[in-house]
């Protein structure tokens, strides 16, 4: 069984996450809720669970600055959280569980199920150094969370110059000359990546406008960066690239 700590300052909430569980995640069993952020650091120091579901917002003392107080993190967190495009993007950087309210069942049996084969594999409990990092940083200073065959690479998104698709795989080139192969899509990159930062030039090509140094339209288009790196713009890309150069 997975021993496990609900904390929500709506009772409504963990009404409905309770009823969840019990009729969808028999793996799970409740030992206590709370509240308040103050009862669950109560609750986590008597109950020694192996997994916390916690809302993000709550008052005087939200998810992180709870987090913050405790010595050592040896459970798994599933966030709660009402749509936050920030805190959301923030748990995908760091490769942390986090469901939208409502809770979505289906989301929360396959978030259940990734801590389960976790907790059977004893591997570490989630990235929430990286987490709390990445909440009290500029977007260009947070880090993301690369999954490897052996764990996470965390990298900081500044010192990603481009990002190149490969099949189901993506070539991220980073400023130390490192190339890291990630099996995600070019897609699922850029969607955890901040647009502000970073612009699609073509179809599988995917820069840091902070490494571009020159932008060249003849022989069709292309850009060379920090690196020495030259890239082909594509036509549909052009207009999108040079608006945000400031060029037109």
């Amino acid at each position: 069984m997975v021993r496990s700590v609900i904390i929500d300052d709506e009772q409504n909430c963990i009404d409905s996450l309770a009823f969840d569980l019990q009729n969808h995640c028999p793996e799970v069993e409740i030992v206590e809720t709370c509240t308040s952020p103050k009862q669950g650091l109560i609750a986590i120091r008597k109950q020694k669970p192996d997994l916390v579901f916690l809302d993000v917002q709550m008052p005087w003392m939200n998810a992180f600055e709870m987090l913050e107080v405790i010595d050592e993190i040896n459970f798994f967190i599933i966030f709660t959280t009402a749509f936050d495009q920030f805190a959301a993007k923030a748990f995908r950087l760091s490769a942390i569980d986090y469901l939208l309210k409502p809770v979505d069942t289906q989301d929360l049996k396959e978030a259940v199920k990734k801590v389960s084969e976790k907790i059977a594999l004893k591997t570490g409990a989630a990235n929430i150094d990286n987490l709390l990092h990445n909440i009290n940083k500029p977007e260009n200073k947070q880090r993301i969370a690369f999954a490897g065959r052996d764990g996470y690479e965390f990298v900081e998104i500044g010192s990603i110059i481009f990002a190149r698709a490969e099949g189901a795989y993506t070539h991220v080139f980073l400023n130390n000359k490192r190339k890291l192969v990630i099996s995600k899509t070019l897609s699922d990159i850029e969607e955890m990546l901040p647009v502000e930062h970073f612009q699609r030039i073509h179809h599988s090509t995917l820069v840091n406008l902070a490494h571009v140094t020159h932008f060249y339209k003849s022989d069709g288009g292309y850009i060379v960066l920090d690196n020495g790196e030259k890239l082909i713009v594509s036509k549909s890309k052009k207009d999108g690239l040079m608006a945000r150069l400031g060029l037109k």
